[in-house]
C-alpha cells in the first residue's frame, strides 16, 4: 500500500468519524445530553478523529509546514483528551459527581484551547494553502461559530463538527483537492 491510497483511507476515516460524530446531536435531542447513546457516539468519533486527523494535515503539509502540523497534534491531543473525558462519564456510576482537581481542569483547557484554537488555525491556513476546496475551512469556521448558537448545550455543535470532518474525509477520498504546483510537477516527471 503507497502513501496516498493509505491517505485516502484516512480520508474515509475522517468520513466516518463525521458520521459517528453527527450522531451524538440527535441522541441528545432524543436522550438527553451526556447520556450513555450520546456519549457512545462521542467516544467512538473521538477515537476515529484522532486517527483520521492526520490525513488533513498530511495533503497539504507542503502548504502548511510545520505550523500546521503543530496544529494537527494540537487538535490530536484535544481529542485523545476528549476521549479520556467522554470515557470517564460513560463509565461513571449514574449520578455520581464528576471528577474534579487540578488535572482535570489543566485537562480541559489542553483540551479547549487545542480544539478551539487548533481548529480556528488550522481552518486559517487550511484556506491559505488552497489544497481543499474552499468550503472546507468555511466548515471549519461554521463549527466554531455555532458554539456562540444560544441553544442549551451546544447540541448542534457536534454535528456541525461532524459535517466539517465529512467534507475534509469527502474530498481526501474522491481526491477533490486543488494540487499544489510542486505536486504537480512532481506527478509530471514520474
Amino acid at each position: 500500500m503507497n502513501e496516498m491510497q493509505v491517505i485516502r483511507w484516512l480520508g474515509m476515516v475522517c468520513i466516518a468519524a463525521g458520521i459517528t460524530r453527527i450522531g451524538m446531536t440527535p441522541s441528545a435531542i432524543i436522550w438527553g445530553t451526556d447520556s450513555p447513546q450520546e456519549l457512545t457516539f462521542g467516544l467512538i468519533a473521538c477515537v476515529l478523529m484522532s486517527v483520521g486527523t492526520i490525513a488533513t494535515y498530511m495533503v497539504q503539509s507542503r502548504e502548511t509546514g510545520v505550523t500546521g502540523f503543530i496544529t494537527t497534534l494540537a487538535i490530536i491531543v484535544a481529542n485523545i483528551l476528549t476521549t479520556a473525558m467522554v470515557w470517564g462519564q460513560l463509565t461513571a456510576e449514574p449520578g455520581a459527581a464528576l471528577p474534579e482537581g487540578t488535572v482535570v481542569n489543566i485537562s480541559r483547557l489542553i483540551m479547549m484551547i487545542g480544539l478551539m484554537g487548533g481548529s480556528l488555525l488550522f481552518a486559517i491556513l487550511t484556506f491559505r494553502a488552497n489544497v481543499f476546496p474552499r468550503w472546507v475551512p468555511a466548515l471549519l469556521i461554521l463549527m466554531l461559530l455555532n458554539t456562540f448558537l444560544p441553544v442549551a448545550d451546544n447540541q448542534f455543535f457536534a454535528a456541525f463538527w461532524g459535517i466539517a470532518y465529512v467534507g475534509m474525509g469527502y474530498c481526501i477520498w474522491t481526491g477533490k483537492l486543488r494540487p499544489s504546483v510542486e505536486r504537480q510537477s512532481q506527478s509530471l516527471g514520474a
